[in-house]
């Protein structure tokens, strides 16, 4: 067995979760002897309640209280959450009397009213109302399909109102301290999710970098510390920081935020076997939103849906019966030189006709918004095609060959289409409709075609050379460093280290003279 164990933070990272856990869970649905998928490496077998055989997650989510919206601690698996127990008044010796107060209680959202009612659901589709039931989606739960075992909540407490805890890594690592030590969240929930397996082949593990870097950052020393050898594959969401200041934004929160991601991407080179860094929404190439897609970029459950479609889709090798390929050697084939551990994500999705490979592969871990971004070149590539027919994939080997990359250092796997669940936001525009009296129309089809990919390239240097250069120049202002929570020293040893995991990436091509000082502030 080769079993993953997954751990999401954050309330972005916890959307895209949800549509990764979805499409998962569109797996288990097929007949055992004949999908491809080993859905034993992400799911463990459970009883539920009534006895019955389930299929939960291998997962832990991180996210604050007020995030987790109807989703029940239990989440309807092993009993109600005890924050809807209220018909049996508890046991007290006071004997005056007591006012109590109760926030009201969550609505269930609308797609999980319409999976109670489907007649409803089918007469809104009918009706015209083609984003029916996604109108309103108001928390990641709810469009979730999966259930969880009690152990994969994990709540944490909201910050209080006049807290702004964006971008504070001091922050972040005191909270996961206090809450290791009320929860035993390391040597408990995960310690068994260990136990459970029998040769698990690492974590997969992602989070928002603006409220939970300092907090994953501690949690994953921890894990280092007890797991030395554990290959970790780590998919952290960058915050607007560096990308508002590149547009010209000089506030202290954005230097914040700058400082507190710098800091998360340093300690990854040291604690995660391979990292693929995403930039925020606003960074993400404006081909990726074409024809094919009438998404809203602004829109958490639109992005996050595009964002786990390309990272479920490059990582199913992981999760294939008769793949070889698991997190320690997809690593090693990435990080084959040792000193690269960041690859960056691209895709095309949904994928239509060769000529997208020229015109539509958009990259969401590099800065589409600078104007004069340098050349770069690949040290190695990831192919994941889904759905391809034999012409296209000759099509694929005859893009691949005119990369400017060493043949041996490309690998490739094609399979099955992606699932498009249910749950799945209803953006994908069908231009070749023409009955409609409105031009294209918003379509979920069952499934689709889609191209991911995986590639260590000298562009990552510039995502190093970026923030060294923004804290650089805040440094030369002299400020009060220590209103950040950080010394001045320790600043600049930051400094130093994002120049060198620049160098590690750097090819030659002067990504750093061209860009750093001109573009930034």
């Amino acid at each position: 067995m080769r079993e993953i164990i997954y751990i999401q933070a954050g309330k972005l990272a916890n959307y895209t979760g949800t549509h990764f856990w979805n499409a998962q869970e569109n797996y288990l649905a097929t007949d055992p002897a004949e999908t491809i998928y080993d859905s034993d490496l992400s799911f463990r077998e459970g009883l539920s309640s009534t006895g019955s055989s389930t299929y939960c997650p291998r997962l832990l989510v991180f996210d604050h209280k007020s995030n987790f919206g109807t989703l029940s601690k239990s989440n309807a698996l092993v009993g109600a959450d005890e924050d809807e127990i209220s018909d049996v008044d508890p046991p007290t010796i006071w004997n005056g009397h007591v006012a109590e107060y109760k926030q009201d209680i969550i609505p269930k959202s609308a797609y999980h009213s319409s999976l109670d009612s489907p007649i409803d659901s089918e007469h809104a589709d009918q009706s015209g109302d083609t984003e029916y039931p996604h109108k309103n989606v108001r928390y990641w739960s709810d469009f979730n399909r999966v259930y969880y075992v009690p152990k994969t909540i994990q709540r944490l407490p909201d910050p209080a109102e006049w807290e702004n805890v964006e971008g504070d890594w001091n922050h972040g690592q005191s909270a996961f301290t206090q809450y290791d030590e009320d929860h035993a969240v390391t040597d408990g929930s995960l310690r068994s999710f260990f136990e459970e397996c029998d040769s698990p082949q690492g974590l997969h593990i992602m989070n928002d970098t603006s409220t939970f870097g300092g907090f994953m950052n501690s949690f994953l020393t921890v894990i280092r510390d007890q797991y030395t050898k554990l290959p970790c594959l780590v998919v952290p969401f960058l915050s607007t920081g560096i990308t508002r200041q590149l547009e010209g934004d000089k506030n202290s929160a954005g230097i914040r935020n700058v400082i507190n991601d710098a800091l998360y991407l340093r300690s990854l080179n040291e604690t995660a076997s391979m990292s693929i860094p995403i930039q925020p929404t606003i960074s993400w190439p404006s081909k990726l939103w074409g024809k094919w897609l009438c998404a809203q970029p602004e829109n958490i459950y639109h992005n996050s849906a595009i964002v786990s479609a390309m990272l479920e889709s490059v990582t199913v090798p992981l999760r294939l019966r008769e793949s070889q390929i698991d997190l320690s050697s997809l690593s090693r084939k990435l990080n084959w030189r040792g000193n690269t551990p960041f690859s960056e994500l691209s895709g095309i999705f949904p994928f239509k006709s060769a000529a997208d490979f020229d015109t539509r592969l958009a990259n969401l871990s590099a800065f589409s918004i600078l104007n004069n971004s340098p050349e770069y070149s690949q040290l190695t590539r990831f192919d994941v095609s889904r759905g391809f027919t034999p012409s296209i994939e000759s099509a694929y080997d005859d893009w691949s060959s005119r990369q400017s990359l060493d043949e041996a250092f490309v690998s490739s796997v094609h399979t099955q289409s992606y699932p498009i669940p249910t749950s799945y936001p209803t953006f994908f525009n069908d231009v070749e409709v023409t009955s409609s009296p409105r031009k294209g129309v918003l379509v979920r089809p069952e499934h689709c075609s889609m191209f991911s990919s995986l590639a260590v390239s000298s562009q990552t240097a510039l995502m190093f050379s970026l923030h060294a250069s923004a804290i650089d120049r805040y440094l030369k202002k002299k400020p009060a460093v220590e209103t950040l929570g950080f010394d001045g020293d320790d600043l600049r040893d930051l400094v130093n280290d994002l120049w060198t995991l620049h160098d590690n990436f750097d090819s030659g091509t002067d990504s750093d003279s061209s860009i750093g000082e001109d573009e930034i502030l």
